[in-house]
């Protein structure tokens, strides 16, 4: 089932963000997309319904972590921007990294 694989990219990306590997997080980031575009087009088999719903629920539930998980890496890397910028005594230009 496609969704299944939806779920290993999901892995993967959670992974990578757990690691702060920047490469690591672009390419799970773009395999899930990829997942994600063949998941919205494909059908669920007759008589796996149930199981689809409860893995449609578990995928939601790892997306919100993920996010968590980009937010907090924002904010380390906001934090280490305004700390490098107190150590040379120079001032930032605006908000970096908003989304």
């Amino acid at each position: 089932m496609m969704l299944d694989e939806v779920q290993t990219r999901l892995d993967a990306l959670v992974g990578a963000l757990d690691g702060h590997d920047a490469g690591a997080i672009i390419a799970a980031t773009e395999e899930l997309a990829t997942a994600v575009i063949l998941f919205r087009g494909a059908s669920i088999p007759p008589g796996s319904e149930h199981r689809a719903r409860a893995l449609i629920g578990k995928t939601l539930g790892q997306l919100e972590a993920a996010a968590i998980r980009v937010n907090i890496l924002k904010d380390w890397t906001r934090q280490r921007i305004d700390r490098s910028h107190e150590i040379r005594g120079t001032h930032h230009r605006g908000a970096a990294l908003n989304y």
